[in-house]
């Protein structure tokens, strides 16, 4: 890893510039990131607070400098707030760090009415380039089964979107973007999304939210003789996500219906599940599953 020169030399105040001992000396506040994601232009903003109590220092002479490798740049203030200063810095190519340090440049008045010009340095600071970062998703909300885009930079095919506890099928396009199906949970809900992969640490992408879908329930009403068999066609607007569906049923005539678990499998929209009549009687189908609206069908057995 190539390091963009630690060896800077700072100039020590001399007690010439500091006469009084009364006056407070400015600090700055460094608002620069420590690890800054990489970008196709190489140019990367330093930014820092300069931080004024003195009432003695004329505003109107403050200067503020960014010295990066040796090269000095200009830093300019903001326009809404006067004590932030930033300026641009465009990193050598081959380089993914740089050492830098803060320098003010300001007059002061001195007790006895003289003007004294003075000279303050920040620490030593450092940044490093993230080659591994995710930018952002392509939406932060949507129904169980849409597949959403997130793009960032160094991703890999071993990467894995986790939504909430639950792992999403996650598909690998390029260094650049992936894409993972929403899985089944429950709707109207926030869940935190990362991105894992590997050897590398969790990226914490944001939160999303799992809006209400639709599940079609065909016929909405059944009427069977004992015995025989009828059949319900359930159906989804997006692909099942990994694992499959699974479809809750609940009755309120259980020795009347006889049916097997209705789960859709992975990667379908729909599945038949036959509906054989036991019992005679008459009741309801209270159909539901995680993150879809919940419907019913009445139910006759004759």
């Amino acid at each position: 890893m190539k390091f963009l020169s630690k060896l800077l030399v700072f100039s020590a105040l001399s007690a010439s510039l500091w006469l009084t001992s009364g006056c407070q000396q400015p600090s700055f506040i460094n608002l620069t990131s420590k690890n800054i994601s990489q970008n196709p232009s190489g140019i990367y903003t330093l930014q820092t607070e300069l931080e004024i109590q003195d009432r003695g220092i004329k505003a109107d002479t403050v200067e503020v400098f960014a010295v990066v490798g040796g090269e000095k740049l200009v830093m300019v203030q903001d326009d809404l707030n006067p004590a932030l200063w930033s300026c641009d810095y465009k990193l050598p190519a081959g380089f993914d760090e740089a050492t830098y340090y803060f320098e003010a440049k300001y007059a002061s008045v001195l007790d006895n009415g003289n003007v004294a010009d003075r000279r303050m340095t920040s620490d030593l600071q450092t940044f490093r380039l993230e080659n591994r970062y995710v930018g952002n998703l392509a939406s932060y909300r949507g129904p169980v089964g849409a597949e959403i885009a997130v793009q960032g930079r160094g991703l890999t095919k071993y990467d894995v979107i986790k939504v909430g506890e639950q792992d999403a099928t996650t598909r690998y396009l390029s260094e650049n973007e992936l894409r993972f199906v929403i899985p089944a949970l429950p709707s109207g809900l926030d869940y935190p999304v990362k991105l894992s992969g590997g050897a590398h640490g969790a990226l914490d992408i944001g939160n999303f939210r799992i809006d209400e879908s639709r599940l079609s329930v065909s016929p909405n009403s059944l009427d069977i003789q004992s015995g025989d068999t009828a059949t319900l066609l359930f159906k989804i607007d997006y692909e099942a996500p990994a694992g499959g569906l699974a479809i809750d049923v609940k009755t309120n005539i259980p020795n009347s219906v006889i049916m097997p678990e209705a789960v859709i499998a992975e990667g379908d929209k729909t599945v038949n599940i036959p509906i054989r009549g036991g019992e005679a009687g008459e009741g309801k189908l209270v159909i539901s599953a995680n993150g879809f609206e919940g419907t019913e069908v009445s139910v006759k057995v004759f």
